[in-house]
């Protein structure tokens, strides 16, 4: 019988590339997570750094032709990776650590009694990370860009999560930020600062679905 692993890593490894670009992938809210993405990394000033999965290649191409030196590693050969490889396996690939670790919306594809030792693979690719989850919750209320005088735009965020979670049975998320007790934000935040010295965490703005953490 196939274990959750196996099959998780079996769906992301063949998924064909044109699923990444999608018509959800020209939505609003995921357009907006690849600009609060790059605005995060930007604030950071990674003077090198390596993707762990790399999706349709929005961010790393963008930080590349910015000037950033951009390893990028994902477990699907159709999607041309600098590395073809599970996250497990990248470190022996990589001459050195990066000083900056990407990973957007990609643990929650692997069992969560996997997060532990898929936290301990990040660690081992670079002292920071920038990491993003997708929240369990759903979201109402209003956010945007305020445009003030002499502060020019501000981004403002009045959602609230509401007790109605995601379904995830059958889908492709094994879990998600708040699905049990067990990846809370709050036991996830813990679970980091056991392995870097600064932990902060919030949730995208313009897309309340995802959850940031900066680790330093």
């Amino acid at each position: 019988m196939m274990t959750d692993m196996a099959r998780g890593t079996e769906r992301e490894r063949d998924l064909a590339r044109e699923a990444y670009f999608s018509d959800g992938y020209f939505s609003m809210p995921q357009l907006c997570s690849f600009a609060h993405q790059l605005n995060f990394i930007h604030t950071m000033r990674p003077k090198s750094a390596i993707e762990i999965g790399l999706g349709n290649g929005f961010v790393s191409t963008y930080l590349r032709r910015a000037g950033v030196p951009i390893i990028t590693a994902d477990i699907n050969p159709a999607l041309e990776p600098d590395i073809c490889a599970p996250l497990g396996e990248v470190r022996n690939h990589i001459a050195q650590p990066a000083d900056l670790v990407i990973c957007c919306e990609v643990l929650e594809h692997m069992p969560l009694a996997e997060l532990d030792a898929n936290l301990d693979h990040l660690r081992g690719l670079g002292d920071r990370l920038f990491l993003t989850l997708p929240n369990a919750y759903r979201c109402w209320g209003v956010s945007g860009l305020a445009f003030l005088p002499k502060l020019g735009g501000r981004l403002f965020d009045l959602n609230f999560n509401i007790p109605w979670k995601h379904p995830i049975a059958g889908g492709p998320h094994f879990w998600e930020v708040g699905h049990s007790a067990a990846c809370t934000r709050a036991a996830i935040v813990k679970r980091l600062r056991a392995r870097y010295r600064s932990v902060r965490s919030g949730r995208f703005a313009l897309n309340p679905y995802h959850v940031w953490f900066i680790c330093e």
